[in-house]
């Protein structure tokens, strides 16, 4: 399988005239954002904890205009695939308000998606009450299934573009008020995994520098990019084409979870929380004896999560020290270190070949969220290295430094 290589023609520039040719109207606005890769944490941002995510130069690019009807129309290419989906702005407001017909599947379309980051802005006086339907083209050059966030950038690009006529749309408050409402609105407007972390990123995030969030505080600070300690980074999946969906499940019962433990504590997150495994398993078994083995996981699965979360946010918080005081050495050995995900998949398969052709460090994308790995290879020895996994029929994404999201036009 040859390896992914973007056009020439940046998605910017082609987006809008995508959305002239669709519409038969000039875009009102248009925006993009890059994809972003997870250095490390991302199943720690639930909990309260690190994540640590970077920037790629591949990028997706949306294109706006309103509508007088009530239809939210939607044209998406990624990395080559085809979307053409359409809703109405009734159907937003049944999701919003979870008033879908019981029978119906949780699969959210795309559409949906889009839509609701509208209904959301508008819902938050960010937009106006009169906002009809709209006209949206997304072009990304992400590949889905890459482990790269085709979605979280498409939602980046799109907050932006439906807001690009704001003065402030450059301050920093501003960026970080929409990356929380993109990542909200995903959350109630997508079956899939959310994380927030790359909205974050994407949105607020800087050139050549890798972005470390502390959910701690909610603070997003930068270090040096691992790409300069003389490394390729690479994405390698077994296919692209579609977003991971197998297992979601798992990740959204564990969030579950911890958001009902966070309540019962009357904590904003479990980090806060003092000997917080002792504490919910305590919980968690006094529940289960009051309402019921189903009315709550295992006393095993919960200890796992809450472990899970706690070494996680201490793998982070040593990898960003590392890569900060640039001790290569010590943060490649950090983040290759295997992790003991609570029932999560993750392509443990890929990740040993990738250690078998000479990465330094390979881990999954996101596990739970994502079937793909990356790699971390030695610069010397990386054409060959990707040469020999393009042969091996696997498909493979080159993750270069990239600029956060802007206004395009």
């Amino acid at each position: 399988m040859a390896v992914w290589t973007a056009p020439e023609t940046t998605a910017s520039d082609r987006v809008a005239q995508a959305h002239r040719s669709r519409t038969g109207n000039a875009p009102a606005h248009t925006a993009d954002a890059p994809g972003t890769f997870i250095v490390v944490g991302e199943n720690s941002d639930h909990f309260g904890g690190i994540t640590i995510v970077g920037l790629t130069d591949l990028r997706a690019a949306a294109a706006v205009s309103p509508r007088e009807d009530s239809t939210i129309a939607v044209h998406a290419e990624f990395a080559g695939i085809t979307v053409e989906e359409t809703t109405d702005c009734t159907r937003i407001a049944q999701l919003a308000e979870h008033n879908e017909p019981a029978d119906e599947s949780p699969a959210r379309t795309l559409a949906e998606r889009f839509g609701g980051l509208v209904h959301t802005l508008v819902g938050r006086q960010m937009l106006s009450r009169d906002t009809a339907g709209m006209d949206i083209t997304v072009i990304a050059d992400i590949p889905l299934g890459a482990g790269l966030g085709a979605l979280h950038a498409a939602d980046a690009a799109l907050v932006l573009a439906l807001m690009g006529g704001d003065e402030e749309i450059d301050a920093a408050p501003l960026r970080t008020r929409l990356a929380d409402i993109a990542s909200q609105s995903a959350r109630t407007f997508s079956h899939l995994p959310v994380l927030r972390a790359r909205h974050s990123a994407a949105l607020r995030g800087k050139e050549d520098t890798v972005s470390v969030i502390d959910y701690a505080d909610g603070s997003l600070t930068q270090a040096p990019h691992p790409a300069k300690a003389e490394v390729r980074i690479v994405s390698v999946a077994s296919s692209h084409g579609e977003p991971f969906v197998d297992k979601a499940q798992g990740v959204q019962e564990g969030r579950e979870f911890i958001d009902d433990a966070c309540a019962n504590f009357g904590v904003a997150s479990l980090r806060q929380l003092p000997n917080a495994a002792d504490r919910v398993v305590e919980w968690v078994d006094a529940r289960r004896q009051v309402h019921g083995t189903d009315s709550a996981p295992t006393l095993e699965t919960a200890r796992a999560w809450v472990d899970f979360g706690a070494a996680e946010t201490e793998l982070s918080a040593n990898a960003a020290r590392a890569l900060r005081s640039m001790r290569t050495d010590e943060f490649f050995e950090v983040i290759g270190a295997p992790e003991q995900t609570p029932g999560l998949p993750a392509p443990e398969q890929l990740v040993q070949l990738l250690a078998l052709r000479g990465a330094r460090a390979a881990r999954p994308a996101a596990a739970g969220m994502s079937a793909a790995a990356l790699a971390y290879i030695p610069s010397v020895t990386a054409d060959n290295a990707i040469a020999d996994l393009s042969a091996d029929g696997l498909a493979v994404v080159e993750v270069t430094p990239g600029e956060p999201a802007r206004v395009t036009s």
